[in-house]
């Protein structure tokens, strides 16, 4: 199964708040047939920053939601033009989402092996250079994909 798919990721986007990527991010689960319940995804991705920012470093940020309406793992990659704020770790802006959904049956094994693995990946800067430097989705889904599929 290749997990990140081309017409889930979305590039040069104009989003100035971080409420305004949330609603983005749960009308597209939605829209893509990831998720029957927009509501409820949105409620999940900000109960979820409520506990802990999900803003990593250098720009990249990775909100997550877990949801009985979710039918399997999915993810959707938002860029954006310019950063913005995301109370990140390092506390720069961040201008790259990489949003993480779970079905709830899946919440303790594939959610936590899934995050590990984006979080490890996000740590190298050779791996966030080639997806900052990436100039279509299909880029963006060939870095990704090839990186996940080595661990």
């Amino acid at each position: 199964m290749t997990l990140i798919k081309t017409d889930h990721i979305f590039m040069k986007r104009d989003f100035v708040t971080q409420d305004e990527i949330m609603t983005f991010l749960a009308t597209q689960a939605v829209t893509l047939g990831i998720s029957s319940d927009q509501a409820a995804v949105y409620r999940k991705l900000l109960a979820r920053e409520e506990e802990s920012t999900t803003g990593m470093m250098d720009g990249f940020a990775i909100p997550h939601a877990k949801d009985h309406s979710i039918e399997e793992a999915n993810v959707i990659i938002v860029q954006l033009n310019s950063k913005i704020d995301w109370k990140s770790l390092d506390g720069e802006g961040t201008d790259f989402i990489i949003a993480l959904f779970i079905p709830d049956s899946e919440a303790g094994t594939t959610h936590l092996k899934l995050l590990s693995q984006v979080a490890r990946l996000l740590m190298h800067k050779d791996v966030t250079n080639c997806l900052k430097q990436a100039q279509s989705p299909a880029e963006i889904a060939e870095i990704l994909n090839g990186k996940l599929a080595e661990n």
